[in-house]
């Protein structure tokens, strides 16, 4: 029988993540998924939005959605290997509740998160800070967007665990969390062996909301925001047909149109407002998006360049 998935998605990766299909484990990850959520699922809401930071091949995502069916996941993963296998994953389980970007977090996309969400109802670090150069200040903008974060990161005298210089700069992440959030209650919340080492452990910490905040559930992502980042999953047809109360639109020069939201329940209007220029804007966008492939062309060329520039440009520097 032929596999679900191409064995050769997953050449040149560590599987870190469980890859599930229709409920069923279909290639088994070195980290104990399943353990990781339960300490977790209690500070998931069972609606509203989830970012994931570094999502892997988005167990965490689909976790999310199969528990608190009217969420909605927000998924960034930066190794295009990693993304390729998680958009995959996503078809195969038909999820219409999950947008992937494949984009490296950074404090730039971090503010840019403001504009799609407003707010997230939880955000999962799980195991990736160590790899974050500028941590404080994306931390420190989830932070204001975010009823709840949960980190989990490695010991410092674990070898081989992202960049050691970025491991050194955090330290014990207990007190960082507890300066960086200083008004916030921050605990442990579940320890779990590293399947690098398991003499180390890896924590699990949660950042949980003010005393004194609101317990609203935020409204979904922002569309005309999202088509921006170029999502690589759902598909372009996917969209499309989401889109449709919007497309039939007239774009006369008085008309001002709900800008749609990605929701739970699919496409929903939203609190903004969005006039004839947005409108078409967002259309454009619509068609730039990936349909069969991780990457828009534009976007692919767009990676691609800047590689080439960077790695010209450490030759310089090396050379000088």
């Amino acid at each position: 029988m032929q596999p679900l998935i191409d064995p050769r998605l997953f050449s040149g990766l560590s599987t870190y993540q469980d890859v599930v299909v229709a409920g069923r484990t279909v290639r088994q990850g070195t980290r104990d998924c399943a353990a990781r959520w339960k300490a977790i699922a209690p500070y998931v809401s069972a609606a509203g939005s989830v970012l994931d930071v570094g999502s892997n091949f988005g167990w965490f995502g689909l976790k999310a959605c199969e528990d608190s069916p009217h969420c909605v996941v927000l998924s960034v993963e930066g190794d295009e290997r990693s993304a390729r296998v998680q958009r995959r994953v996503l078809q195969l389980n038909r999820s219409e509740r999950i947008c992937l970007l494949v984009r490296k977090m950074d404090s730039r996309l971090a503010a840019d998160f403001a504009r799609v969400a407003g707010r997230f109802d939880a955000v999962f670090c799980l195991s990736v800070l160590h790899w974050i150069r500028d941590h404080r200040q994306v931390l420190s903008a989830l932070g204001a967007i975010s009823t709840r974060l949960l980190i989990e990161h490695p010991e410092a005298e674990e070898s081989g665990a992202g960049v050691r210089r970025i491991r050194e700069e955090i330290g014990p992440i207990g007190p960082y969390l507890k300066q960086l959030f200083p008004q916030r209650p921050v605990r442990c919340i579940a320890a779990f062996p590293s399947y690098r080492d398991p003499r180390y452990s890896r924590e699990m910490w949660l950042v949980d909301a003010k005393p004194d905040a609101k317990d609203e559930l935020s409204s979904g992502l922002d569309v005309a925001t999202l088509m921006k980042m170029t999502p690589s999953w759902p598909p372009r047809s996917w969209w499309r047909r989401q889109l449709e109360p919007w497309s039939g639109l007239t774009e006369q020069a008085s008309t001002q149109i709900a800008a749609p939201r990605f929701s739970g329940a699919g496409l929903e209007d939203g609190d903004r407002q969005l006039g004839p220029v947005a409108l078409g804007e967002l259309r454009r966008q619509l068609q730039r998006l990936p349909e069969d492939r991780l990457l828009s062309p534009e976007r692919w060329c767009s990676l691609r360049t800047r590689r080439l520039a960077g790695a010209a440009l450490r030759g310089l520097r090396l050379r000088s």
